[in-house]
């Protein structure tokens, strides 16, 4: 199976990258991905359940979805107010909204010590003597009410980094602002007790880092050593690989072992899904963020967005982002859900390198599920969370202030926009 699926996946990857020839493509981060992540999966050392025709089928048919869903986006990436650029472009002219900028730092300065009673109560309520453990532990109990309102706190902390980042200059006091910002939502992530809030500061920042021409690979090591010392050390806190008392060489190979379902259990997993041939659940796993959302109201038990344990052999509940969408509509709804995927994402990315302030944040955003990809769902389940960070983005960025000029790039072609004032 292996001598049919990776060439395609290899010639979809060249293909899209072709296509404009920049890393930042969508289509073409989604290929290479996957291409990666199946390349794994054949070449493992280690016994592992084989995946069925259907499955391969459905993982290429899935690249191919995403990569429609680009084509189809570029024919709407037309801007009446895009024109080729001089040499030496602009840079941003000013900040949209400074003085909303500098309150939302001390609001997320403000609402640390209210987070931290509450992660102390809801730690306290485990019986836990581990501060983390038990937090983790509550958090993820069923009907748990988590963090409740003061839990939109994360969500502030880390939109106001990313402002920060898009808008950031060479002024020391505006750099100590974001460096500030950017410790604060490293707090808040952790007070997640997840992997996950990490990762999205990390990859949101060097999306809009990408855009902005202000990447390097002494950042992309710095970013990969905080997150890879970050999974580490939750892992062994929590008790999911590792011991605190134990030396670093006998935790690595546990680490390593805790790695092993997100880098190639997925594949398997979800061919055990597949392989069920269970009925379709129409809508409940795909719009469950928004259920839950209803029912939490209405006092109704909550769906669980935690898959169950799996064996392939070793045991795994992580799962594709394929996942929701195959469960209630079968292949039609993986294919179509891709398509729009696909091409949300790869608008994001034309709006973003023509300039525009706000799709640089809605791109850099959308990376994060993108790159779980393979890993797990983040687009559907976390989707009011997302929402969230879109309409933050858009008053912010719409709504006041005046047109900006900004310099963006794609391959090696320089692109000025410039944005009228809005009419009062």
């Amino acid at each position: 199976m292996w001598a049919l699926v990776l060439p395609i996946l290899l010639f979809l990857t060249i293909i899209n990258y072709r296509s404009f020839r920049d890393l930042r493509y969508p289509p073409f981060i989604m290929s290479a991905l996957w291409f990666v992540v199946m390349t794994l999966y054949y070449s493992a050392p280690t016994p592992i359940h084989s995946i069925s025709v259907v499955t391969a089928f459905i993982f290429v048919a899935a690249v191919i979805s995403f990569t429609f869903g680009g084509q189809l986006a570029f024919l709407c990436k037309s801007n009446p107010y895009v024109r080729k650029a001089p040499d030496k472009g602009l840079a941003l002219l000013r900040a949209h909204h400074p003085r909303v900028k500098k309150m939302l730092l001390l609001a997320s300065i403000a609402l640390l010590p209210a987070l931290l009673y509450k992660a102390r109560q809801l730690a306290d309520l485990s019986g836990v003597d581990n501060f983390f453990m038990g937090l983790r532990i509550e958090l993820l109990s069923e009907g748990s009410p988590g963090y409740g309102l003061i839990g939109n706190a994360t969500i502030l902390s880390f939109f106001t980094t990313f402002i920060y980042s898009i808008e950031l200059d060479n002024k020391k006091w505006e750099k100590a602002e974001y460096f500030c910002s950017l410790m604060l939502s490293l707090v808040y992530a952790v007070l997640t007790t997840g992997r996950l809030a990490i990762f999205l500061v990390l990859v949101a920042l060097t999306g809009i880092a990408l855009i902005k021409r202000r990447f390097s690979v002494k950042k992309l090591i710095l970013g990969i050593l905080i997150f890879v010392l970050a999974f580490a050390a939750i892992s062994m806190v929590l008790g999911k690989g590792g011991e605190l008392n134990a030396p670093w060489s006998d935790n690595i190979i546990t680490i390593g072992q805790t790695l092993r379902p997100y880098v190639i259990g997925s594949v398997p997993a979800f061919d055990l899904m597949v392989r069920e041939n269970a009925p379709l659940t129409w809508g409940e796993n795909t719009f469950s963020g928004f259920l839950n959302f209803v029912y939490r109201m209405e006092g109704h038990r909550l769906i669980s967005e935690i898959p169950g344990d799996v064996s392939v052999p070793f045991t795994t509940n992580v799962y594709t982002a394929l996942r929701p969408s195959y469960k209630d509509f079968g292949i039609l709804g993986v294919t179509l859900s891709l398509v729009l995927i696909g091409a949300a994402s790869t608008y994001f990315y034309f709006k973003a390198v023509a300039g525009d302030q706000l799709y640089v944040l809605y791109y850099a955003i959308s990376l994060v599920p993108l790159l779980l990809m393979t890993v797990g769902d983040q687009y559907f389940g976390p989707a009011l969370s997302w929402a969230k960070y879109f309409l933050a983005g858009y008053l912010y960025f719409r709504t006041g202030g005046n047109g900006v000029r900004s310099v963006a790039f794609r391959g090696r072609q320089d692109f000025l926009v410039t944005v009228p004032p809005r009419r009062p």
